[in-house]
């Protein structure tokens, strides 16, 4: 009788310890299961949120080339309009942030859409100085003028020049093989 009492005592500890260990197991495999499932989320919201800001990046540079082309060209007009675009930064830069590991990433593309709204700037200065200089009167063959129009086309073909050298780097490092294709880097 004290067998048999020593032995179910042990025999229902035993299981105690046994069901303890198994709830554990199955809690710990959830829990991998769980945040596998999270991660892949996550991957897939960054996938699509790196797109977007890709496409934009892919977009801007295009826009740069653009005003490269009419700053070079004989017949640049007087007023520039750069179609530039910086809603897809700001409205998905905080949480492209947050799913980001990368930093140097996260710096480079900061770095280009921070360019990009000077270059913006920029061409809305020189509309604006040829816009009061023709309300004022000022000839564009006047010497004065014409050293400060071309002082600020060189310095407005240096801005774009580096956001479009940016974005080719950005594409080239970052982007996929459908932007790659989009800026002609089909050899990179």
């Amino acid at each position: 009788m004290a067998w048999s009492f020593i032995v179910q005592t042990l025999s229902g500890v035993v299981a105690v310890f046994i069901g303890i260990w198994l709830a554990l197991v199955v809690e710990r495999r959830r829990k991998t299961e769980d945040t596998a499932e999270r991660d892949a989320l996550q991957l897939a919201e960054y996938e699509r949120v790196i797109d977007s800001i890709l496409g934009s990046v892919v977009k801007n540079t295009a826009e740069a080339k653009r005003i490269l082309r009419l700053l070079d060209s004989t017949h640049c007009p007087r007023l520039l309009h750069a179609d530039l675009e910086t809603a897809v930064w700001y409205a998905s830069h905080g949480h492209f942030t947050s799913l980001c590991r990368n930093v140097d990433q996260r710096v480079i593309l900061s770095q280009f859409f921070d360019d990009v709204r000077r270059l913006a700037s920029f061409v809305d200065f020189r509309s604006d100085l040829q816009a009061q200089m023709t309300t004022q009167g000022r000839r564009a063959d006047d010497a004065d003028v014409f050293q400060l129009s071309k002082e600020v086309d060189k310095h407005l073909a240096a801005l774009a020049e580096d956001l479009r050298f940016t974005g080719v780097m950005v594409i080239t490092d970052h982007g996929k093989a459908v932007h790659k294709r989009l800026m002609g880097l089909t050899g990179v």
